[in-house]
Order: C-alpha cells, then structure tokens, then sequence
C-alpha cells in the first residue's frame, strides 16, 4: 500500500462545480470523502470493517484530479461540525460533513456478515453520492459479495468501479486495482484498521505492533508504511522517542504519510540527542512546506547544530512570512546574535519582549545584542529586566562558554493548514495575470540561462519564481537539474524530491532522481523512480534509457 510522497499534502482539491448526467464525467478537482460503512449484521466484532473502507479508498484512488480526504482530515471535519466519529448519518449530515471537508463526492455504504462460523461471508453495498446534486451518480450502486478473507479484493473493485463510473476510459486494469488492495496481508490489515479505530492507547499500540510484525511474516517486501507512522507517531506522543525516531525514520517519500511522519521523526531524533538527523529532516521539510513550524524548527535545529549559513535564510523566510510569530522571531534573533549580527538581531528580540516582557532569555540576548551594537545605555536597562527574570543569569555571565542551546522547537502540527495548503496547491492558482506572467517570464529566462549554461543567472531567476510560488513544480526540477549538472547531489535530490512532492507525476524529476541514486549505487532507490517515470510517460526516451542502465547494472 505505497503511495506518493505526502499524500496527505496533496488529497483534496477545491470544488470546481459538477455537473452530472447519469454517470460521472471525469474532470479535474472532484474529491471523494469515504464515510464509515453501517455494519448491519449486529455483530459487534465486525465493527471494524467499517473504517477499512476508507483506509482502502485512501490508499488505492490515486489518479490525476480525483483525491481522496484522508481520514485525518475527515476526522478533523466530524470535529468542526460537532458530530461524534461513530454515528451513522443521514444523507443531508453526510452531505454536511462532505461540505465541511470540502469534497464534491461521498462514498456511503454497509455492509452485512453471514455464513457458518468457519466460512464467514460478506454483503456490500456502497453507493456514490454528487453532493451538489445530493443525488446517487448513475442512480445505481455498488454490490459485492463473497467470503470474508476476499474483502480486500472487493475493495479492490469497488475503487475501479468508482474509478471507472468517473472515466470509462480508465487506464487501470481492475485486476492491478485489485493486486494493490491484497498487498497487505490480510490479517496485518485488520490489526491496523482496529489499532486505527480505538481511543485505548495501550490496546491502539497493541494492535499496531501486531499489524507490523504480521506484514513482516507473511509479506516479506518493503514494509508497512502506514502502521510505521501510526505507531511512530503514538509513541512520541508518549515520549518513547528513541523507539519513535526509529519507525519514523524507515518512511521514505513514497510512502502516505511520509511528510507528517518526517515532521515528528525531526522532533524524536532530537529529544534522542540525534540533532544532525534532526536538521537534516526539517531543512528536506523546509524546501516542501512552507509552514511557519517546519521554518521554525529547521531554522532552529540547524542553529543547534552549529550551521548558521544554513539556518538564517530559513528563520529569515519564515519571519518574513509569518511576522507575528514569536517562537520564530526568537530563534531568528538567537541565530543572528550567534552569528554576531547584532544590529539585525535588536529588532527580532525587541519584538519577543514586547510580546512578553518577562522572557529572561529573550532578554539577556537582546542586552547583549544593544550592547555590542553600542547602545549602551538602552543594553543597561534592559540587562537589568534579564537578571530579574533569567534564573541562569549569573551563571551564564561567570561562564557564557556553558551557555545550553535557546532554540525553541514547535511540537505541534498544525493539519489543517497542512491540509489547506494541499488544496490551495492542486486547484489552478486564482493569481493576478500580470503575476502570473511574471512568474512565467522568469522561468522562460531560467529555462534560457539554463541552456547557456549561465548557473548563476538561472539559480536567481529560479529563486525568484519560488518566491513568488514555492509549490512551482517544474522551477524545482530546473533547479534540481541544474544542482544535478554541478553535481551538488544533495542539493540537487532536495530540489528533485520538492519537484515529486508538488507535482508526484513529474517524469523528468523521477528520471533525475532515478540517475542520482544509480550514480550512487541504491539501486533500489534508482528501480523506483525509474518504473515510476515510466508508467508515466512509456514513450519518455530518458526513462527507458534509465531503465536499461539499472537492469544491466544486475
């Protein structure tokens, strides 16, 4: 069950306004909510049934301009309408909450178990609802029956069928449909979706090791990329860090959840002492998601790290764009002051004391910064406000070589405005022509100093791009292409891996990426990217090239 890097970043899309006539005619920005599946039967112990749809409808709808909400934003939509998780709605309360998630399509259904203790069966009924419209697409359901131990498989076609009724040129074998529904064992699959499903920690953890070691036994391949960041993520909440940087640290950027999962594996490494592999992980982070807490924490844990070059345009970006953020401002200040640019460091800590006078670090830094820029007199008076309020004081002043790190890390991510960036990245940006014209402009200038081999030309128009659209998929892959040409690898995969990241169907970035990793020798890595440029473009003469490299390479 892999999927694209942060899938959760690119789930939903805005509503552009459908229009339906007995079927429904594909069209890009339709999002498909999945609720829970009614249990009918009264067997309790198949309650668990109901969420797998929407694990398995997540994890399989994956084409361009038809996404699923993921079940945390759904969740997150139950929360804002006041609607408990567990009841079984009406259509108009579907229709409600679909609104508030702010997809155009619900997947609505039950489900009915039956047969002799040792042969369980199952009857599904799913149907497809035009929230618009408030009406059934093609006035029909979806009918499905059969053993239990197949219910993966008639999952598997359920996605095709909503997939086909959407476009019946549909270029997806239901049988491929239906081998990516079976590839989680099916006993791992159950433990997760009841791990998923209870509020018990203790039981949540239980269930969720259990799925793992179940993939491992009976699967063999890969690993089991959402129960790793379920678990992961479980356990930093309840401050096993070290265990939690582990399982964090085994998703890679194709796996669902792979940008959330870096975000806490950032948090666990550091809280384990690992700081590098902590910046290491947000500075990735901060070339993909322009959020005010991955600017923080990369900025910050590159600071703790000892690289101020890298650190201060970081913590610089995100001042820039999130000016009332004080946890930012801080750790800009304390970066400046380290860096011992003293002037731009006063106005930074001046802003974190006026929004709290009695912050004895903030203030110690900022005595010292007026001190060394020469205003002596206004250092004084703030320098006695710090021994007021700064219990380290004195300390620090006998000897400030002992001085600990003052980075301010945020913990908290904040998933609606994750998942509100992901829209506000795959709908057509509403921006005003003339910037719209600029931005293409610069890149046709990039694209020309590129050809010319003018590096540096290229580099600054790209930046100016970014600046104005960080999500601007194609000037990450020029500038990857061009890192990739100076062979500054690392830089060059960060700028590739933003290009996948924005735009996951990019052949070119796949292509690049695929030539680095061989390069280096992860073949592994380089088989990926290269199976994954060539189902998207079989007739790219660059994909097929990289594809014949790796298998003579065997």
């Amino acid at each position: 069950m892999r999927r694209v890097a942060g899938r959760q970043g690119r789930l939903i899309l805005c509503l552009l306004g459908l229009l339906f006539s007995g079927t429904l005619t594909a069209r890009a920005g339709d999002a498909l909510l999945t609720m829970t599946f009614e249990n009918v039967s009264g067997k309790p112990e198949y309650h668990w049934i109901g969420e797998s749809f929407a694990v398995t409808m997540s994890d399989l709808i994956d084409v361009p301009g038809l996404m699923v909400v993921s079940l945390n934003e759904r969740n997150l939509a139950y929360e804002r309408l006041g609607i408990p998780t567990r009841d079984i709605l009406t259509r108009a309360a579907v229709i409600r909450l679909a609104e508030a998630a702010q997809a155009n399509l619900a997947l609505v259904g039950d489900y009915d178990i039956g047969g002799d203790p040792g042969a369980i069966t199952i009857a599904i009924r799913a149907r497809l609802i035009e929230t618009r419209e408030g009406r059934l697409v093609g006035n029909k359901s979806f009918n499905f029956s059969g053993p239990l131990a197949e219910l993966q498989v008639m999952q598997g076609q359920l996605a095709w069928n909503i997939l086909y009724e959407r476009d019946p040129a549909l270029p997806y074998s239901r049988d491929k449909m239906v081998t990516r529904a079976k590839s989680i064992p099916p006993r791992a699959f159950e433990s997760f979706v009841k791990g998923f499903l209870t509020g018990d920690q203790k039981l949540r953890e239980s269930f969720l090791r259990r799925a793992l070691q179940e993939y491992d036994s009976e699967s063999g391949a890969g690993h089991y990329a959402q129960a790793l960041y379920e678990l992961g993520t479980l356990l930093y909440s309840q401050r096993n860090f070290a265990e939690a940087a582990k399982l964090l640290g085994q998703l890679t950027s194709d796996d669902p959840h792979y940008v959330e999962g870096q975000y806490f594996f950032g948090l666990a490494a550091y809280n384990s002492g690992n700081v590098s592999g902590a910046a290491s992980a947000y500075e990735k982070l901060a070339a993909l998601l322009p959020m005010a807490e991955v600017y923080n924490n990369a900025g910050a844990l590159l600071t703790a790290k000892g690289d101020l070059p890298a650190a201060l345009p970081v913590l610089k970006r995100g001042v820039e764009a999130n000016s009332n953020d004080v946890m930012l401002r801080f750790n800009y200040g304390y970066a400046l002051w380290k860096a011992k640019n003293f002037e731009q460091a006063v106005p930074q800590l001046k802003a974190v004391v006026a929004a709290n006078n009695r912050d004895g670090e903030a203030l110690y830094l900022l005595a010292k910064s007026l001190a060394a820029a020469g205003n002596k007199t206004e250092a004084d008076q703030v320098d006695q406000d710090a021994k007021r309020y700064l219990g380290n004081y004195a300390r620090w002043e006998v000897a400030p070589d002992k001085m600990p790190s003052l980075v301010r890390l945020k913990t908290d991510f904040n998933y609606a405005a994750f998942y509100r960036l992901g829209r506000q990245q795959q709908r057509s940006p509403e921006v005003p022509r003339g910037q719209a014209a600029s931005m293409q402009q610069a890149m046709e200038r990039a694209r020309q100093f590129f050809a010319a081999r003018q590096d540096a030309e290229a580099l600054n128009e790209l930046q100016q791009v970014l600046a104005s659209d960080p999500t601007f998929a194609e000037a990450h892959l020029l500038r990857g292409r061009l890192y990739q040409r100076r062979n500054e690898v690392e830089n060059a995969v960060n700028a590739l891996k933003a290009a996948v990241y924005w735009n996951p169907r990019l052949t070119g970035a796949h292509v690049a990426l695929g030539q680095i990793y061989l390069a280096r020798g992860d073949r592994a890595s380089a088989l990926t990217h290269g199976k994954r440029a060539i189902e998207l473009d079989p007739q790219d003469r660059e994909a097929v090239a990289l594809m014949r490299q790796i298998e003579s390479d065997r």
